[in-house]
């Protein structure tokens, strides 16, 4: 049986990611800010050097007035001075000045030459600045560049069409026009062309919203990415090293981690007279050798479908069936539990033998993480955890390596029938007694128990 209540997990990786991506704006807003300079500049060095002086000079300082307008924000960034209202102004400064030099600047020094003849040289310099807002990685932003492009546009046909007597467009040519009838509208001084500004004006909403669309696609990659990243590290930081990738990979799921009820079995085990060892020994001997054998009991654990769920000085607390799904989990702690014991007697740890007491318990358990979003940790607790350490404390006076709960004993089925009977036990803190056995002496393990299939699905809530 499961029971979910809702966490907080969810919501403070949602937060860092956010964070990130906010981050990542403000990274981009610096890049497009130095990749607008580095597109400005060889344009001013273009009209600096192909118009007649003084225009080339006026020209040149106009661009080198455009490219330290942006590069005064980049100062900004990071501290309490930045606004990201500064962004929006910026690129709609940009457009400003687009549709300010269609409107205004001349076309000749030499003549009164019509300012609708602007558009012969085309209005490609707005996708440069379309493409810089790109750099921001803002969708919004992007569609503010575009928007405000349109309206600069026509703002700058507006001014031009009220200084004109007589405005010519398109519409003036007659139905399928002679070679002479084109070449006279088109080359008139009062052509403007205005169904070609519609057909502009569409082809710029175009791009921006393809490049916004764009944008925001990758920051959905990037949000699932940083997503998985922020909770593989929460993962690590819950579960230390001692949890293979596969294993990681499934506790990925923030609902696994949530608070949750549900029947697991818990394996407490503690290193014999562990205290009388470490005295003979120096605290980085004592280290390396908790070091040593905890890794190696971690691989057998993880082998068997459990997760080490915290180390209590020289002892290790094991769950199987939380975090992770084990249908089978007291068949499991029981085949973990034998190879603790063979792992322990049959080898050598930092050039010492050890010897474990183990207690294994089975029942109802709370789980899941507990403390501050920065700081969180998975933890089980209950009945059955402080059961699981009372047999293991029981151990001492039955004179026996391993003590199952009558609960794990009958779930666990045949996995343990070479269990002997220690009758029943009034174990402190709880008012009724418990049937205890004993796995007196450790046998190779059976390996009955295949290792987790980590993919297979999570239990639902009910």
């Amino acid at each position: 049986m499961w029971r979910f209540t809702r966490t907080a997990s969810a919501t403070a990786v949602g937060a860092a990611v956010e964070a990130d991506l906010d981050h990542a704006e403000r990274a981009g807003f610096g890049l497009a800010v130095i990749g607008r300079s580095v597109a400005l500049a060889p344009i001013g060095l273009y009209y600096g050097y192909v118009l007649h002086w003084p225009s080339g000079l006026y020209a040149l300082l106009a661009v080198s007035l455009l490219i330290a307008i942006g590069l005064v924000q980049l100062p900004l960034l990071g501290t309490r001075h930045e606004r990201v209202w500064h962004r929006y102004a910026l690129f709609a400064f940009d457009v400003t000045a687009f549709a300010a030099h269609l409107a205004l600047v001349p076309l000749s020094t030499g003549g009164d030459v019509p300012q609708n003849l602007v558009f012969l040289r085309g209005i490609t310099l707005v996708f440069i600045i379309i493409a810089a807002s790109v750099l921001t990685l803002s969708p919004k932003l992007v569609l503010w560049t575009g928007i405000c492009a349109v309206a600069a546009l026509w703002a700058a046909i507006g001014w031009i069409l009220a200084g004109m007597d007589r405005i010519i467009t398109w519409s003036d040519l007659p139905a399928g026009p002679s070679r002479e009838q084109y070449v006279a509208v088109v080359l008139d001084p009062d052509f403007i062309a205005l169904q070609s500004r519609v057909m502009d004006s569409i082809i710029i909403l175009l791009v921006t919203g393809i490049a916004a669309l764009a944008v925001h696609r990758a920051r959905a990659v990037v949000r699932a990415r940083a997503a998985a990243e922020h909770q593989r590290n929460r993962v690590l930081r819950l579960f230390g090293q001692y949890v293979p990738e596969q294993v990681a990979a499934a506790l990925m799921d923030t609902q696994t981690l949530a608070p949750q009820t549900r029947d697991a079995s818990v394996l407490f085990a503690d290193i014999k007279d562990f205290t009388r060892l470490s005295e003979s020994l120096a605290p980085a001997d004592v280290i390396g050798l908790l070091n040593r054998f905890f890794d190696e009991a971690a691989t057998v654990i993880v082998m068997r479908g459990g997760v080490v769920v915290n180390f209590v000085g020289d002892a290790m607390v094991v769950a199987f069936n939380a975090p992770l799904p084990a249908a089978d989990h007291a068949v499991r702690a029981v085949e973990a539990s034998r190879a603790l014991l063979d792992l322990a007697g049959s080898r050598d740890f930092a050039g010492h033998r050890l010897a474990l007491r183990i207690g294994v318990a089975s029942g109802a358990v709370a789980a899941g993480t507990v403390g501050g979003a920065g700081r969180q940790t998975y933890t089980i607790y209950g009945d059955t955890v402080n059961l699981a350490q009372r047999l293991q404390e029981l151990t001492k006076e039955l004179d026996t390596d391993c003590l199952i709960s009558d609960a794990t004993h009958a779930a666990a089925g045949a996995a343990c029938d070479d269990a002997v009977a220690n009758g029943t036990v009034t174990i402190r803190g709880r008012e009724q007694p418990v049937g205890v056995f004993a796995i007196a002496h450790p046998k190779a393990p059976t390996m009955s128990v295949s290792p987790p299939m980590v993919s297979q699905p999570l239990p639902q809530p009910t």
